[in-house]
């Protein structure tokens, strides 16, 4: 007898056999039990989870010798011709190659006969949504009523792709991805009767690189005991480990990960390019290690909240992590323990940048580089606080200064820095009153009064400088190349004019000049002592907010 692979070995025979699909396999047991059984199926879901299986078992429980049963016995030869493809009335159709008119013409003229040997006349077309709009039109009449010993099964991995006059035809059950602890049962199940020694961390490997197809876990085991090397002696069986895996199938290893995470967690860039060389050295792939890593920063997050959690609720945290992470109970373990001493903010931060760097790495023509630098970023992310912590941190700030002139003037820096957003408009006074105070009073009242009438005006005024005022002329000085350009405009100069007349109630010469980027003008006021920057007050909010200090100005009165 020929050598058949792994996932055709092991198919699953019987409904209680099909992983990960109980809401499938329960519901179409009931409905033989009580003989409910539809004339059409629709089975959906990705590759490789049981859908061709299970439309291969509903018909061995349709046509088995001692049915319909939910339970085919697998021995008589209706059950076993079905089990080896080779029943005229169970017929498998590849709708890719048959898709056209004529193939499902062939169909319909075939329905009008009755099953040679079994009780039904079964139709099992895979990929279904390969079939033409015409083709499809042309099944539809067949499709809702066929005779009664006909029942079609369609399977798709894309039912959105199928016409609605064919999904209301249907009875419809769609498959989920199998999850990562039954992938890892039946792997070591199939290893066990293979005599190969393979340790959990290599199943651990196998089963999250097949994503939630068992076929695609079945798959990689057979190139897994294939490459393996063969015992010395007969009664030892071959040995994998999760090594030999990395090697061969080029996966990251998890500690990999764990280290990098590690190394961004305590801002060490340096140690993060180390870790990406010594991956790329060893043929690592960098755009699956950067996937990886989008991956591992989600469970981190997860593990965090899942604690939080658990905390929260005064139970046992094992039940809260498994709901929300597919993973073995180790792993969870570890990921808990890395993720305790770090804020949830800073942890959302971290999976936001890798989640975007990962795009950049995948679309750059150096995916190491690009990976490098979006490492180097994330290590250089400050630890971000929860917000009860800054307003915690905000409480006790104003309690150490009894001032209240001081702590006024302490919360008004805050409140700029924290919420720009929030800053009071400006009270505007005469232009008599703001000119009789001083050049930059008059010129901040001058520029709140444009805003009023004319705010995109005004945000090119907000960064410019005034070098003189009125009496006499309106000297403007501008360092920034994109304003002084929108200032210098014709319609734009002016519409200041106007303003400027307005304001001063006079005609007022304006001028426009360029400022060197960092030059100090003439005429700007000098700004108060350095020593105010070292204020215990600026000082506290400056630790909690970050930032630095622009400018500092006085107030009169």
């Amino acid at each position: 007898m020929s050598y058949l692979v792994i996932a055709r070995k092991w198919r699953p025979q019987n409904f209680t056999d099909i992983a990960g699909q109980e809401h499938i396999t329960r519901t179409l047991q009931n409905a033989i039990r009580s003989d409910r059984i539809a004339h059409a199926y629709l089975f959906t879901g990705v590759r490789g989870v049981g859908k061709t299986t299970a439309a291969r078992i509903l018909a061995k429980a349709l046509n088995c010798e001692r049915g319909p049963t939910p339970d085919p016995c697998n021995e008589c030869t209706l059950c076993q011709e079905i089990s080896q493809g080779s029943s005229i009335d169970v017929l498998e159709i590849d709708g890719a190659s048959n898709r056209g008119i004529d193939e499902i013409r062939q169909i319909i003229e075939n329905v009008r006969y009755q099953p040679a040997h079994g009780r039904f006349k079964i139709y099992i077309i895979d990929e279904v949504h390969q079939v033409t709009k015409d083709a499809f039109n042309a099944l539809l009449k067949t499709l809702e009523e066929p005779p009664p010993s006909v029942k079609f099964i369609l399977a798709t991995t894309e039912p959105h792709r199928l016409p609605a006059t064919i999904l209301s035809r249907c009875q419809r059950y769609d498959f989920r991805r199998i999850n990562l602890r039954e992938i890892v049962q039946r792997l070591a199940a199939i290893a066990k009767s293979e005599e190969l020694d393979i340790t959990d961390e290599a199943l651990l490997l196998l089963a999250r690189e097949a994503d939630g197809s068992m076929r695609d876990a079945q798959s990689l085991l057979e190139q897994v005991l294939a490459m393996a090397e063969p015992a010395e002696r007969k009664d030892k069986k071959a040995q994998v480990n999760e090594a030999l895996l990395q090697d061969v199938l080029g996966l990251a290893e998890r500690r990999t990960l764990y280290e990098i995470s590690a190394a961004v967690i305590g801002g060490d860039a340096r140690r993060c390019v180390e870790l990406v060389a010594q991956a790329v050295a060893q043929g690592r792939d960098v755009n699956r290690l950067s996937r990886d890593l989008v991956e591992h920063f989600r469970n981190l997050l997860v593990a965090r909240l899942a604690g939080n959690d658990a905390r929260r609720a005064n139970e046992s945290s094992a039940g809260f992590y498994t709901q929300l992470l597919d993973l073995p109970d180790q792993e969870i373990a570890d990921l808990a323990a890395q993720s305790r001493p770090v804020s949830i903010e800073t942890l959302l931060d971290y999976f936001d940048f890798m989640a975007a760097g990962d795009e950049a790495v995948t679309r750059a023509s150096t995916p190491r580089f690009a990976l490098e630098s979006v490492l180097i970023h994330l290590a250089g992310l400050p630890q971000t606080l929860p917000v009860a912590a800054l307003i915690e941190r905000l409480e006790r700030l104003e309690g150490k200064f009894s001032s209240g002139a001081e702590k006024e003037s302490a919360i008004g820096s805050v409140k700029e820095k924290a919420a720009p957003w929030l800053e009071p408009q400006p009270q505007v006074i005469s232009a008599e009153k703001a000119m009789a105070a001083g050049p930059s009073d008059s010129w901040r009242e001058f520029v709140a009064v444009i805003g009023r009438e004319q705010k995109f005006l005004a945000s090119h005024l907000n960064t410019a400088k005034a070098l003189e005022m009125p009496p006499g002329r309106l000297k403007i000085g501008v360092s920034e190349r994109h304003h002084l350009a929108f200032l210098l405009d014709g319609d734009n100069l002016a519409t200041l004019k106007e303003q400027a007349k307005k304001f001063f109630n006079q005609d007022v010469n304006v001028q426009i000049v360029g400022l060197p980027p960092d030059g100090l003008p003439e005429g700007r006021e000098a700004s108060a002592s350095p020593g105010a920057e070292r204020s215990p007050m600026v000082t506290e909010a400056l630790r909690i907010f970050g930032g630095s200090v622009r400018n500092v100005r006085r107030d009169n009165g």
